[in-house]
C-alpha cells in the first residue's frame, strides 16, 4: 500500500471523450499519411524534449545499449518502470535510432490534450474490459514479426517522480510468449540535478536510464496453442527482480520519489 505522499503523485487521466474501439480499429497505423505525419511529430517532440530538456538539462544517459545489439534487425516487447510524465520519451531515447510503439490504458486516449498526443506520436490504447488484452494481440504480435518494438508500462499507473517498482501486470509478458519473442526492460533512474551546489527544482532531474539483457520465454507458444503461464509469471518476476535490484544499486535502498 502507498503512502498519501506517494500517492499524490500519481498522475490520472480524466476520461473526458469516452470513445468506442470499433473491431476494426487500426492499434498499430502503417498508412503513408499518419506515417509521415507521425515522423515530423516524432522528432519534433524529441529533439525538444528529449534532447533540449532531458539530455542537455537533465543529463539523460543510457548504459546497456549493447543489450539491443543482437535484436538489432528483429522486433521485441520492451518494458520500463512508469515514473514520469514523459518517459515514454526517456524510453524512446534508450532505443534511439529505433522509433517504437507505446501502449497505454484506453483512458489516456480520452483525456482532454493527451489523446491526439499520444496517438501522434506513436501510441494506441489498450481497450478496457475483460477481452482488451486479447484485442491487441494480432497487431502487436503482427508489429513485431514485422520487426518493430512495442513498449509497454507494466506497472499501469504512473506515479510521477515515484522510484520504487510496483505490482507487475502479466499483460506485456503475455503478448511476447504470442510472438515467441524477449522482453527488454528497462529502468530509468534518476535525482534531483544539482545547480551551483543546490537543487532548483524538483523536475530538473539528473536521468540514468539502463537497458537489460533481453529475457526470452522459457516455453515457446506454437501457433493456436495456449500460452503457458508459468512461463509468462516467471518473465514478469524475472523483470521485476531486476528494475528492483537497479532501483537499489543506484539509490543506495528502496527510495519512494525524488
Amino acid at each position: 500500500m502507498k503512502s498519501d505522499k506517494v500517492r499524490e503523485q500519481q498522475v490520472p487521466m480524466e476520461s473526458v471523450y469516452p470513445m468506442t474501439i470499433p473491431s476494426d480499429y487500426p492499434f498499430i497505423k502503417t498508412n503513408f499519411y499518419y506515417l509521415f505525419f507521425s515522423h515530423i511529430a516524432y522528432t519534433a517532440f524529441y529533439l525538444i524534449l528529449g534532447v533540449g530538456f532531458f539530455q542537455l538539462i537533465g543529463r539523460q544517459r543510457t548504459w546497456g545499449r549493447r543489450n539491443l545489439k543482437p535484436l538489432k534487425n528483429e522486433g521485441f516487447i520492451t518494458v520500463a518502470n512508469h515514473c514520469h510524465l514523459f518517459d515514454t520519451v526517456l524510453t524512446g531515447l534508450s532505443v534511439l535510432p529505433r522509433r517504437p510503439w507505446y501502449a497505454s490504458v484506453q483512458r489516456n486516449f480520452e483525456a482532454p490534450y493527451f489523446r491526439k498526443m499520444f496517438r501522434i506520436l506513436r501510441g494506441f490504447p489498450i481497450p478496457d474490459g475483460p477481452i482488451g488484452l486479447r484485442r491487441i494481440i494480432q497487431p502487436v504480435v503482427s508489429a513485431v514479426k514485422q520487426g518493430k518494438i512495442v513498449h509497454f508500462f507494466p506497472e499501469a499507473e504512473l506515479w510521477h517522480l515515484y522510484q520504487d517498482i510496483d505490482f507487475f501486470q502479466k499483460g506485456p509478458f503475455y503478448l511476447a510468449h504470442h510472438a515467441n519473442c524477449p522482453v527488454v526492460p528497462i529502468i530509468h533512474l534518476f535525482r534531483p540535478r544539482k545547480i551551483f551546489g543546490k537543487v532548483r527544482s524538483k523536475n530538473i532531474l539528473s536521468i540514468t536510464s539502463v537497458i537489460g539483457e533481453p529475457l526470452y520465454p522459457r516455453v515457446l507458444t506454437a501457433e493456436g496453442q495456449r500460452v503457458d503461464l508459468d512461463s509468462v509469471q516467471e518473465m514478469s518476476d524475472t523483470a521485476q527482480k531486476w528494475m528492483i535490484a537497479k532501483v537499489v544499486e543506484y539509490h543506495g535502498e528502496s527510495k519512494q520519489s525524488v
